[in-house]
Order: structure tokens, then sequence, then C-alpha cells
């Protein structure tokens, strides 16, 4: 029962992310008096000592593109908006949610896990060389949680503490545990792909990975029916069976000790994003 109900709270901590990368060339900003426009192209024709600029090197004055994007990692699944800011520098905020089941059996159990995942974020990107990109932000607000619904099939035995229990057929043990991964806090994260574009294209495909840095994650597990001795009597409500509650308990130290690394929480995340231009 150990290592089946600890792997399935964990196993939503492995959320696929698409490895893409979309390699643009770096913004140079200029801080002149016409701070909100567009720097133009030389003209070689226009004066001496013009010389021809390389359209990937235009450089765009601050909060004259904006980029949608939508993302998918570890936090959820993301929409969100980001503009560009002088020095390299991108402005972004990014919204996730994900609420979905999934349902298998664990060993003698039936198992519904529920990914519910809420939470909101802020990050300044910056770009000190092509596409690499290094970014500080801060988790604003966070919900996240996984649960799992379990319930015994026949004959289902499970340990708590080096002790083991047999369900009782006739009122089977059932459960409900929970992984809280919530709370604020400060996050960073590396990668490749500009989120604005750059350039002349639209679409970039940007990707990333980090951490962010949290409370502690809090393992729950409630559990009621009736068990037995491993021998299939003396069956009595979990509540009430000697020494069950306290094995239980001592169970859930054992893995929220196990679980108290995750407070420096994994970030991965893969997306799309479409860049246009909203003023000159």
């Amino acid at each position: 029962m150990r290592r089946a109900f600890f792997g399935i709270l964990f196993a939503a901590l492995a959320l696929p992310a698409v490895l893409s990368c979309q390699s643009s060339s770096s913004s140079r900003f200029s801080l002149s008096p016409d701070f909100f426009t567009l720097v133009e192209p030389t003209d070689p024709a226009e004066g001496a000592g013009g010389g021809q600029v390389e359209p990937s090197a235009y450089g765009y004055r601050a909060f004259t593109k904006l980029a949608l994007f939508g993302s998918g990692g570890t936090l959820g699944t993301g929409i969100g908006i980001a503009t560009n800011i002088p020095h390299h520098l991108d402005l972004r905020l990014t919204g996730n949610y994900t609420d979905f089941d999934f349902k298998f059996y664990q060993g003698d159990f039936y198992v519904v896990l529920n990914a519910g995942m809420t939470n909101a974020e802020a990050a300044v990107d910056y770009y000190p060389w092509k596409a690499l990109r290094i970014s500080p932000g801060y988790l604003l607000y966070n919900t996240d949680r996984f649960r799992a619904d379990l319930a015994a099939e026949p004959g289902a035995t499970f340990t708590f503490n080096h002790v083991t229990y047999l369900s009782d057929n006739a009122d089977p043990v059932t459960g409900i545990g929970r992984l809280v991964i919530d709370g604020k806090g400060f996050m960073v994260t590396t990668g490749w792909g500009h989120i604005v574009a750059r350039d002349d294209k639209n679409f970039t495909f940007p990707f990333e990975i980090g951490a962010a840095f949290l409370k502690k994650p809090l393992v729950l597990l409630h559990m009621q029916g009736d068990a037995c001795l491993a021998q299939g009597y003396a069956c009595v409500p979990v509540s009430e069976f000697p020494g069950f509650e306290q094995n239980l308990a001592a169970q859930l130290v054992k893995w929220n000790h196990t679980a108290a690394p995750f407070h420096i929480y994994p970030l991965i995340s893969a997306g799309v994003a479409y860049t246009f231009r909203f003023r000159k």
C-alpha cells in the first residue's frame, strides 16, 4: 500500500512537455527620445556613411509588440501575454489551469487520480545571447493539488508502518489521499526561443526548464471501511481497529518526509507563441 499510494500521488509530477526550440535574433534597443517608435533601417542612399541593415537587426522600441502564447508543463496548461521592453527584456504574465482524471488499477486497489492545478505567474525574460533566455519570476497564485480516490478490490491487503491489514469484503476499505503543492514563491527558469519574436516571423516555439521555491508539500490520507487481521478475522471499522490510526499517522510522517524536497518544484514547459505589432 505504501509504494502504491505514494507512486500514484507523484505520477502527476511528470506531466509531459513537448521539447521544441526556435532560434531567433537578439533585439537591439536605443533609449532615444522617440522611445516608443520603430527604428527603421538605414538607406545607403541617404547620407554619407549609410549602411545596409539586415531585417533581423531592426530594433523595436518598448511596448510595440505583443505575443499571445499557450503552453503545457508541470504547472498545467497555460495561456499568457507578453510584450517587449528595453535592453533585451520581455515581460510576460501566464495563467495555468488543469483538471483531469486518470483511472487505473494499482495492486489490489482501483484508483481515480485527479490533477487539479490553478496558478498564475509573472516573469521577466532576459536574452543575453540570441534566443537563450533567463527568466526570474514569481508565482503569484497557486492552489495545486493531486487527489487519489482508492477502493479496495476483494481480498485486498495493504501495509502501514510495517503492519499488514486485510480489507473486509462486506465493507471494503476506501481512501482519499491528497498531495498538496500550493503557496506562492520565487521561480527561475532558463530556456530557448523568443516568446516575443525579434524578426518578421509571427510564430515561435519557446521551451524552458527551472524551479519554483514553495512551501513544503503536504501528504494527507483518510481511510474508512472495515479492516481485518491478515488471517481474515476480527473485522472492525478502521477507526476502531487497535493501532490502525497510529500506524497510519506514522506512515504519513514517512511520506511527508519523502515529499519534503518537492518544495523546490520542478518546472518544465513548452508551447507556441504568436507575435504581432500593435503600435509603431
